[in-house]
């Protein structure tokens, strides 16, 4: 991807307390891509290579979270938002290969893990690849450090209205929020009341420390390297993920926490614990103009269940949903800094396994071409493992992927997936 850009660096801002983390553990793991988040969008019709990029430009002028440069400092980096930034689409044709497709998917997958430069340079890239004259891919990659997942489906439903709008001659409506209102909201939540209040909170929630659930029994064949991950993928049949969504209704929780309730039935039995604690990524847009600017915002809300084995199944989903009302309250205070309230290194976590429910709108269309978005791996989840709920179509199937660590998991023995030992 080429680009050209006047850069106005004399704003500079400090980085958000999500991205704070993020750039912590990025330093840790230098030159691999352990933030590199999207993936592609799959088109299927005839798409103008040229108003797509004309439609790219407009969504990069109008959401400064995607002109954020970051710049060295002397302890922390500062960050500034890069003005009249063009970009010249990077276009690929594997039209007249034999399996099209495939080569273009597979061009994409090392695309995906090229790291980026982290300073001085545009943390996104766009390509788009031709397989026929009706079916197109866009790749989307970006650095967690300025969009989380929700602001990737922003992204794509606003470059479907600006590329459907210049279709018929129009202009799109201009959707223009700004992530540094974020950077300053965020600056003063640090020095409130509430920031003081959520510290007390989590300090008293984790006065101790959750015992490991995994162990990490196979790093050593990794040793001084971060340890990469392998990709196990579950697909729940509508019809059946629908009844999940029946279930969570008749007794008056989520789909989310019926989840939960499945993955803690399985993990305190295989483990033989009384407790399971979990990674939950969470929203943080607390208003209605940060919902709709693209940036990162998403916290991680460290849940601790301590509910034993007695519990029938009704009830364990009742009790973890009790439990989330008052973790959510305090989801907003960074992980970083409980982690550093509980006394713990750079390199431990409160959880070994983080679960994910991403239910984004991704029903687009490009000029009546229907849209289908797929996520792709890095291939370094650094957490035991990592499950990605992916609900991004009304009425296709859901997609549950397992990131897991081969710190922790052994797959000799089974290439179809993990082996839990």
């Amino acid at each position: 991807m080429k680009t050209t850009s006047l850069i106005k660096t004399n704003n500079h801002y400090p980085l958000s307390s999500p991205q704070r983390d993020i750039w912590f553990d990025q330093i840790l793991h230098p030159d691999v891509p352990l933030y590199n988040v999207g993936g592609y969008v799959r088109i299927e019709g005839p798409i103008s290579p040229a108003r797509f990029e004309k439609a790219l430009n407009q969504v990069i002028q109008e959401n400064d979270a995607l002109r954020i440069m970051l710049h060295e400092g002397e302890s922390l980096p500062t960050q500034t938002f890069a003005e009249n930034v063009h970009l010249k689409l990077d276009i690929h044709d594997f039209s007249d290969k034999e399996n099209a497709h495939q080569s273009a998917l597979e061009w994409m997958e090392q695309e995906f893990v090229k790291p980026f430069q982290l300073y001085d340079g545009l943390l996104f890239q766009f390509a788009l690849c031709k397989t026929s004259t009706n079916c197109y891919y866009w790749l989307k990659k970006y650095h967690h450090l300025i969009v989380d997942g929700w602001a990737i489906s922003l992204i794509v439903q606003r470059v479907a209205a600006a590329y459907n709008a210049l279709s018929t001659g129009k202009t799109s409506e201009p959707k223009n929020f700004a992530y540094q209102d974020f950077i300053q909201n965020d600056q003063a939540y640090l020095d409130s009341e509430k920031f003081v209040k959520a510290k007390r909170y989590w300090q008293e929630k984790y006065s101790e420390v959750p015992e490991p659930l995994l162990v990490r029994r196979y790093a050593t064949q990794f040793e001084g390297k971060t340890i990469p991950s392998q990709r196990s993928i579950l697909c729940l049949k509508r019809p059946f993920y629908n009844q999940l969504n029946d279930f969570a209704k008749e007794n008056r929780v989520s789909t989310f926490h019926v989840i939960l309730g499945a993955l803690y039935c399985y993990f305190v039995r295989t483990c033989t614990k009384e407790d399971f604690a979990i990674g939950l990524p969470t929203l943080n847009r607390n208003n209605a103009a940060f919902k709709q600017t693209v940036g990162l915002f998403v916290g991680v809300s460290p849940a601790w269940f301590r509910f034993g084995t007695e519990l029938n199944f009704v009830e364990l989903v009742e009790k973890i949903s009790k439990e989330l009302q008052g973790d959510y309250r305090h989801q907003r205070f960074p992980l970083g800094e409980i982690n550093r309230q509980v006394g713990l290194h750079s390199n431990q976590q409160l959880f070994d396994i983080m679960l994910s429910y991403a239910k984004h709108d991704y029903d687009v269309d490009f000029n009546g071409s229907s849209a289908k978005t797929v996520y792709t791996t890095h291939g370094f989840e650094q957490n035991a493992l990592a499950v990605f709920i992916e609900e991004f179509h009304l009425h296709d199937d859901v997609n549950i992927y397992f990131d897991y660590n081969l710190g922790f998991f052994d797959t000799s023995r089974n290439k179809k997936g993990a082996r839990l030992e």
